[in-house]
């Protein structure tokens, strides 16, 4: 026992004296969760860490670990390199949670890079539930009795009670969910997004704003119904001009 560690035991045996804060256990910083003999070759100095995003413990950890994969390998090492960098690098890969994750792992408790990757993907085994479902924001699409306002609203609310999805996933799936039978407002706002695309949710639904002032979604009826009425309280010249003029356009 250290000069420190007695003096600290000391103090705790004395009778209401605030407990001593424990200091950082320095041994962690240099503990590895491998030994030397499972990682025996240094990196080599052409090495070159992949771009790959930081894992932080939110994603599927199965694609995390495919990519850092094919990242190292990617480099051209020699064979008997491969593991010795798989295991030496992956902590780099790590932020937030997955990194406490990785420093947490008992010292010497990891004999490859097998092992270590079968006990990243179980340490993180909630985030594929998560990032499954996400990937239920996909399978929202409007029926073909469905009004667009209607659609936006119900995706709006499902979007809500799914885990955060990104933006680009969320125009993507809006777009694919869209029905271009269901109304002329769907295949105007279809085809709008189709020739300026658009990478941001709140673009995509600043769009569909400006669309709900179509007659058909407006009123919330069949669009046949809608001009049916509209030409039944317009006078009989107004309703010949406006079929000569479809005429001509046509």
């Amino acid at each position: 026992m250290t000069k420190g560690e007695t003096y600290n035991s000391r103090v705790d045996q004395i009778l209401g004296a605030p407990p001593v804060l424990k200091g950082l256990d320095a041994k962690k910083f240099i503990q590895k969760p491998f030994p030397q003999s499972a990682a025996p070759m240094p990196i080599p100095k052409k090495f070159r860490m992949p771009d790959i995003p930081k894992y932080n413990g939110t994603t599927d950890p199965n694609e995390h670990i495919t990519s850092y994969n094919c990242g190292i390998k990617g480099n051209y090492l020699n064979d008997n390199d491969i593991e010795s960098v798989l295991l030496k690098q992956f902590g780099e890969t790590l932020s937030t949670g997955a990194m406490i994750w990785y420093h947490n792992l008992p010292p010497n408790s990891i004999n490859s890079f097998s092992m270590l990757a079968d006990a990243f993907v179980k340490g993180n085994a909630g985030a594929i539930k998560v990032a499954t479902r996400k990937s239920d924001i996909f399978k929202i699409r409007q029926r073909n009795d469905e009004m667009l306002r209607e659609f936006v609203s119900r995706f709006q609310m499902r979007r809500m009670e799914l885990p955060l999805v990104s933006d680009d996933w969320v125009v993507q799936a809006f777009m694919l969910g869209l029905n271009e039978r269901s109304s002329i407002t769907s295949r105007q706002l279809n085809q709008n997004v189709i020739e300026y695309p658009a990478a941001m949710w709140s673009d995509v639904h600043n769009r569909y704003q400006s669309k709900i002032r179509v007659e058909d979604d407006q009123l919330g009826v069949p669009s046949g119904l809608v001009h049916h009425n509209r030409l039944a309280a317009k006078p009989s010249r107004d309703i010949d001009k406006e079929s000569r003029s479809n005429k001509e356009r046509y």
